[in-house]
């Protein structure tokens, strides 16, 4: 398809014409399974109760981080194998319907897997807890490659600031109402087949949330030319990164940023086994820092949100990090449970700004026919990082403690900061011309 048809109009503009009547629609779907996505997983967050619990079995803070690594990295290798195969869809919808139900299968997995714990050895349960986390980590590599893909073709432009905020401030309200959930399950104390009550529930809300997402209103609308079916080839992702990095200086500038900022970010992983270890954190304190993390989380939504409307999302980046090196400023001194408290609020304003703009922000910085590549790019970065950002930090805080690792997270956080403040973004309107 070439960049403007017999009309003059930009595949930018002839999509946005397409998808506007369908805006309202779209947008009260994709909050309704949101809200549900988020009522189920407050109820089991991985930085939270899945740390919390997995504690109980492995002690080693580098075998903690190993979780989301192997989760990671599971990502990666699938997001290697399929991602150029996105290039000239028409739709993406019908195979993140796939993923995300097969994604949200490992809840039930983990369900049966604590509910008949007894019954293998507690070697034998880290292995299969570990796998099922591998297996989850793949289904969510082409989910999130198809989503956010999706999401950013059919909610049009001029409204995407407001929509994440919009969004994000009812999803983090319904992860308050899962964390209460969580948090009183829990409570009610027991043997660990709360836990498995835990992810059983989580499964049934978020299967009931995947069947609204599938009613989501896409068009058949190439945001890129297809590649030839006679061409012989796909183009591999390496090829693609090297384009986008020789070719481009400033996304390049970006995703060295967002690949030191994601490695800071880890550091809050390990808050919760630290503080159940060394500050006596208990189960009721677990769930007011959950519950915090939300609140924080949907107050920046809502307020990031419209900034991200009226300024664009680099400033919005900007500002949620400069809370995450408050952050680990208080990290480096922390003495007690209850100043995790204060110290997850800063996370949670720095966790709305980041899920509304790192990966918002690279369609700013491209044509429409750029997105694919450059977000692959972006996805697998993030991917890359996250994978190898938990083990390490793991390590360090089981080599040199907590407190020197989070002055090292600092030190990575604000070369980031610096190259993200460098960065340029275009506006909606320089995007339609």
């Amino acid at each position: 398809m070439s960049e403007q048809n017999s009309s003059g109009m930009s595949r930018h503009e002839m999509l946005q014409s397409i998808i506007w009547p369908h805006r309202k629609r779209n947008m009260v779907t994709s909050t309704t399974e949101g809200i549900l996505d988020a009522i189920a997983m407050g109820m089991i967050p991985m930085s939270t109760v899945i740390t919390y619990f997995i504690s109980d079995y492995v002690k080693n803070a580098f075998l903690i981080g190993l979780l989301p690594t192997l989760q990671a990295i599971c990502s990666i290798l699938i997001q290697l194998m399929v991602g150029d195969r996105l290039r000239g869809k028409e739709r993406f919808k019908p195979l993140m319907s796939v993923c995300v139900f097969a994604y949200r299968c490992a809840w039930l997995l983990l369900s049966l897997l604590i509910f008949f714990n007894n019954r293998v050895s507690p070697i034998l349960f880290v292995c299969i807890f570990y796998g099922v986390f591998c297996f989850n980590g793949m289904w969510s590599g082409i989910m999130m490659l198809n989503y956010t893909q999706l999401i950013n073709k059919i909610i049009p432009e001029t409204s995407k600031g407001r929509f994440f905020g919009i969004r994000g401030a009812f999803t983090s309200a319904g992860s308050i109402i899962g964390a209460q959930l969580g948090g009183a399950i829990l409570a009610a104390g027991g043997d660990a087949k709360r836990f498995a009550l835990l992810f059983g529930i989580a499964f049934v809300i978020d299967i009931v949330s995947a069947a609204i997402q599938a009613t989501l209103w896409e068009p058949k609308f190439r945001l890129d030319d297809p590649v030839p079916k006679d061409s012989g080839k796909h183009e591999n992702f390496f090829s693609i990164f090297w384009k986008v990095m020789s070719h481009d200086r400033n996304m390049a500038a970006y995703i060295v940023g967002v690949f030191l900022l994601t490695i800071g970010l880890s550091f809050f992983t390990f808050q919760t086994s630290h503080a159940k270890a060394a500050l006596a954190m208990n189960e009721s304190q677990l769930a007011i820092v959950t519950t915090i993390l939300y609140i924080t989380e949907m107050g920046g939504m809502l307020f990031f949100g419209w900034l991200c409307d009226k300024t664009g999302y680099k400033k919005t980046f900007i500002i949620g990090t400069a809370f995450y090196i408050v952050y680990l400023m208080l990290a480096v001194k922390v003495s007690s449970a209850r100043m995790t408290f204060a110290m997850t609020g800063f996370y949670g304003i720095t966790q709305a700004a980041n899920g509304l703009c790192v990966r918002n922000m690279v369609f700013r910085m491209c044509s429409y026919e750029q997105r694919v590549n450059y977000y692959a790019v972006l996805s697998m970065t993030l991917s890359l990082a996250s994978a190898f950002a938990s083990s390490l930090t793991g390590a360090l805080i089981d080599w040199i403690g907590y407190s020197l690792t989070a002055v090292i997270c600092l030190c990575i956080t604000i070369p980031g900061l610096v190259l993200l403040i460098g960065v340029k973004e275009k506006s909606a309107d320089q995007l339609s011309t």
